[in-house]
C-alpha cells in the first residue's frame, strides 16, 4: 500500500510539472496567431464606419407672443403703411452661439391706414418663441426705392396722397421688457405716435414708438365652437333656411349655394385668441374622418364659393346668440388671420360653399381647425345638413 501511494503521487507530481511546463514552438506558433487576429480586428474597425446615434433634439420650452399696433389721435387724414418685418431680441444668448434676435412671423401682411387703428388695434405679428427675457422689438417699414410701389408709405393730405421718406432706413426700434412664460401668452402692443409737422413740411415719417405689455397668464386660449345658422345665397338672393342650430334639408346634391353662420367661443378658462387662421372640414360622422372644404372651381364634393361677399373682409353685423366680435367672410382656405377675441367672448365667420356632387341622402357636418388641421378645443355644436333623396 505504501509502494503504491508512492507511485500515485509521483504520476500526480508529473502531471502537474508538465501542466506547468511549455514548448516554445506552441507559444510561438499561439502568440502569431493572436497577433494575426488582433491585426485584422483592428483593420476590421478601422475601415468600417462607426455607427452613427441619432442626436436628440432638445425642444425648448416656449411661451405665445402677440404683437399688436395702434394710432395716436393726429390730424391728417390718411397714413398707410406696410410693416413686412419684426424682431424680438432674447437677452440671454443661447449656448449653440445662435443670434439673440428672432424673428416674428407677421400676421398683418397688406398695407394699413394707421390713422384708422385710434380706437382699437390689431394683431401684427405672433409666434411662439422660447421663453426667458428680452429687451427690444424692432419693426420694418416697408421702403422701396420705386416711387411708384402702392405699399410704400404715405399719407393723404388735403385729399392729395403724398408719398413719405422714413427714418432710419424704417427700422423702428422699440425698447422694451418682457418675458415670455412657459405655456403662457405675452402681449405687447406698439403705439405709433406721428408728428403732423415733420410730415406736412419735409414729407418725413418720424414717429414716436412707445410700447405696453401685458402678461395674460398662463394658460392657452380654449376655442370652442358654438352655435350656426345656414342660408341659402344661391342666384344672388340671401334668405335663411332654418333657426339658430338648426339642421337643414333637402340640400342639393350638386349646385346649391350655401352662406354658414359660424361661431366660436374662448372659453373662459382659457387666455386671449389671436393670431391664428382657420380652416373649414366636413364628415359624414363627427368620430370619423375629417377632409378639407376644397377651394373654389375645384372638384371637391364641398368646395368654397365666390359669393356675395368680400373674401377676407369683415363681416358687418352678428347674427348668433353671444357673438362679441365680427370676424371675416370667408370663400378660400384658410382664413384670414383672426381678430382678437378676448377670454368668453365669441367671434363670428361667414362663410360660403357650395355643393359639387355630394352623395343623395347624407348627413353632413362641418367644423372649423386651425390651419395645420389641428381640431378648436372643443365643439358644442356642428352645422348639419341632409342632401335630397336620389330620383
Amino acid at each position: 500500500m505504501g509502494n503504491t501511494a508512492t507511485i500515485h503521487r509521483k504520476i500526480k507530481a508529473k502531471r502537474v510539472k508538465n501542466a506547468m511546463a511549455y514548448d516554445p514552438k506552441r507559444v510561438v506558433v499561439f502568440g502569431a496567431t493572436g497577433l494575426l487576429i488582433s491585426a485584422v480586428l483592428i483593420m476590421i474597425l478601422q475601415l468600417s464606419p462607426l455607427p452613427i446615434i441619432p442626436e436628440i433634439p432638445v425642444v425648448p420650452a416656449q411661451g405665445l407672443l402677440i404683437i399688436k399696433v395702434k394710432d395716436a389721435p393726429t390730424e391728417l387724414q390718411e397714413l398707410w403703411m406696410k410693416i413686412d418685418e419684426v424682431r424680438v431680441h432674447r437677452v440671454t444668448e443661447e449656448a449653440n452661439g445662435e443670434s439673440p434676435w428672432i424673428d416674428v412671423t407677421v400676421v398683418q401682411t397688406d398695407r394699413f391706414d394707421l390713422l384708422t387703428l385710434t380706437d382699437f388695434s390689431i394683431v401684427l405679428a405672433t409666434q411662439e418663441l422660447p421663453v426667458g427675457n428680452y429687451n427690444e422689438i424692432r419693426l420694418g417699414i416697408y421702403n422701396n426705392p420705386d416711387p411708384e410701389d402702392e405699399d410704400n408709405t404715405y399719407a393723404i393730405i388735403d385729399e392729395e396722397k403724398v408719398p413719405l421718406k422714413v427714418v432710419a432706413n424704417g427700422k423702428l426700434m422699440i425698447k422694451v421688457h418682457f418675458a415670455l412664460r412657459e405655456e403662457g401668452v405675452t402681449t405687447i402692443e406698439v403705439d405709433i405716435q406721428v408728428h403732423n409737422t415733420s410730415i406736412i413740411r419735409s414729407k418725413t415719417l418720424h414717429p414716436v414708438v412707445k410700447a405696453t405689455v401685458e402678461e395674460d397668464g398662463i394658460g392657452r386660449s380654449k376655442p370652442v365652437q358654438t352655435h350656426f345658422r345656414w342660408a341659402n345665397d344661391s342666384g344672388g338672393s340671401f334668405e335663411w333656411l332654418a333657426s339658430e342650430d338648426e339642421t337643414v334639408t333637402e340640400i342639393a346634391t350638386e349646385g346649391d349655394v350655401l352662406r354658414l353662420r359660424l361661431s366660436v367661443l374662448n372659453d373662459e378658462d382659457g387666455a386671449i385668441w389671436s393670431g391664428v387662421q382657420l380652416k373649414l372640414q366636413y364628415a359624414n360622422d363627427t368620430e370619423g374622418d375629417w377632409t378639407d372644404v376644397n377651394a373654389t372651381g375645384s372638384d371637391g364634393v364641398w368646395r368654397y364659393f365666390d359669393g356675395n361677399g368680400t373674401d377676407k373682409a369683415l363681416v358687418g353685423n352678428l347674427f348668433l346668440s353671444g357673438s362679441d366680435v365680427m370676424e371675416h367672410f370667408v370663400e378660400s382656405s384658410p382664413t384670414e388671420t383672426i381678430v382678437m377675441v378676448p377670454v368668453d367672448e365669441q367671434g363670428e365667420w361667414d362663410v360660403c360653399i357650395e355643393s359639387n356632387g355630394a352623395d343623395p341622402d347624407e348627413t353632413y357636418y362641418f367644423r372649423f381647425v386651425f390651419s395645420d388641421g389641428t381640431p378648436l378645443y372643443d365643439y358644442s355644436e356642428y352645422p348639419t345638413l341632409t342632401t335630397e333623396a336620389s330620383d
